[in-house]
């Protein structure tokens, strides 16, 4: 008999499969801007700019989210949501960073692979503590099964590549954005729990992100690394996007991270990623993509590895629904279960 819990888990995941398709999107703008810009850093600083306009054009329309905003303020103010959870945006400004500096040289694809491989084990680790919103994840047989699975799928794709001569520190970085993207997840959902709006937990991430990217580049500048200027060609106006996409990829998983748990959420926002990943490098190909055979089979490993690690638990509820029990606001800030923003 099927498990009721099944469903909406199913539904949530598609929902992230489509943030982590355009999590890709992100990352081929991102490592094209660097490269027009001059300094990885520099796209990172575009790219949050646009992903801040954004997420404050929302805030500012939609009196739900300011009062959450407001919600937000007094929450750290009593101290029921601790202060260090609003620092999610630095693990995204290191993925864009890593996005800008090694995509041009290893593609969308490789990225991806190391990306996801640091995220599934990040997340698996942080599934195992009270951060996520979800509260602690029970890690059953299956749920192993499904990441050893996933992890031997990158494996077999990156092989070749990892062989061919690439330095170590090409996938490391993308590995290490991946694992702390995993936090990122659980600190926004958190927020998102605490305030019952995506929109400010968005907001948060690209605000801390944003100052802290300002700081580097006035430190670049200072330092003489010159800024080359910006995108002129017709067909460069799309990598400015870079921001709005990580916007879809952030606002969407800090929605479904609570029914999933950080490590499922991982698992199908890499398949997304893998995905359009995928399409990128086949359809509109750059110095360093190579798809092959074999990275499409890796796909395919991924998805049975995602498939087996949300089967249900003979006898048993679903690992991925469990009550939350990590960090809470105080019973006098809470305002029912609406998930709206």
């Amino acid at each position: 008999m099927r498990s009721p819990a099944l469903v909406p888990v199913l539904t949530a995941g598609l929902v992230t499969i489509a943030a982590g398709a355009a999590m890709s999107l992100q990352g081929r703008a991102n490592g094209l801007l660097g490269q027009v810009l001059g300094h990885a850093v520099f796209a990172a600083l575009v790219s949050f700019f646009v992903g801040l306009l954004c997420v404050g054009i929302a805030l500012a329309v939609s009196a739900r989210s300011r009062s959450a905003g407001r919600r937000l303020i007094a929450l750290l103010r009593d101290r029921s949501l601790p202060w260090w959870m609003l620092l999610g945006g630095l693990s995204g400004c290191l993925v864009v960073i890593a996005q800008a500096t090694t995509i041009p040289r290893i593609g969308v694809a490789m990225f991806t692979m190391a990306f996801v491989s640091g995220q599934v084990t990040g997340g698996l680790i942080v599934d195992a503590t009270e951060l996520p919103p979800g509260g602690r994840q029970r890690l059953g047989v299956l749920r192993n099964l499904g990441v050893l699975i996933v992890l031997a799928s990158l494996v077999f794709a990156a092989g070749d590549r990892l062989q061919s001569g690439l330095p170590l520190w090409t996938p490391l970085l993308p590995f290490v954005s991946g694992a702390l993207t995993s936090v990122q997840q659980a600190f926004n959902g958190h927020i998102r729990a605490a305030t019952e709006s995506a929109v400010v937990a968005t907001t948060v991430n690209f605000t801390v992100g944003f100052a802290a990217l300002v700081i580097g580049t006035s430190v670049l500048l200072v330092t003489g690394h010159p800024w080359r200027g910006f995108p002129t060609a017709p067909d460069q106006w799309w990598i400015l996007l870079g921001g709005a996409f990580g916007v879809v990829f952030i606002a969407l998983t800090t929605v479904t991270v609570a029914r999933l748990g950080v490590l499922l959420l991982s698992l199908f926002a890499l398949f997304g990623n893998l995905v359009g990943a995928l399409a990128l490098d086949v359809l509109l190909p750059i110095p360093g993509s190579d798809v092959t055979v074999t990275t499409v089979l890796s796909a395919v490993g991924v998805l049975v590895g995602i498939v087996v690690t949300i089967l249900p638990v003979p006898g048993g509820p679903s690992a991925a629904v469990r009550p939350a029990s990590g960090f809470r606001p105080s019973s006098g800030n809470r305002r029912g279960p609406s998930s709206r923003t």
